[in-house]
């Protein structure tokens, strides 16, 4: 970044030298000054944008950027994941069974358990995106 400020007679104050490397970096006014005028630059090296000034009474701002070119790459992968697991699976069953004999009911419950070991899988898809960034 390049500030330069004088307040009185600039014309007197700079060598040729000096009003050349104004003049490399893009000013215009710099040649133009006349005898008890001040001069302001303000500018970035290596950048077209600059803000020059010159007169009696010397005043400026300029809000300057500096950005690079940059490319992003935004990478989107899917993955499918798979687990298995195993799970039992128990039933019950109850029969009353009812039997009459001589006149007399009888009633029974007979309870039998059945177990069974399934094999279950469960898949699910992910997304991943990674984002990556080049000058």
């Amino acid at each position: 970044m390049i500030i330069a400020v004088v307040k009185d007679d600039a014309s007197g104050a700079m060598t040729q030298s000096v009003k050349d490397v104004f003049n490399k970096y893009g000013s215009k006014e710099i040649n133009q000054l006349g005898k008890g005028e001040g001069f302001l630059f303000i500018g970035i090296k290596g950048s077209t944008s600059h803000l020059e000034r010159r007169g009696a009474q010397v005043s400026g701002g300029l809000v300057l950027g500096y950005s690079r070119v940059t490319k992003r790459e935004k990478k989107t992968q899917t993955i499918t994941q798979t687990k298995s697991y195993k799970r039992t699976i128990t039933r019950v069953f109850k029969k009353t069974i009812t039997e009459t004999k001589n006149g007399v009911t009888k009633t029974k419950v007979v309870t039998r358990v059945q177990k069974r070991t399934v094999t279950c899988k469960r898949s699910r898809t992910i997304k991943k995106s990674s984002t990556k960034t080049t000058v």
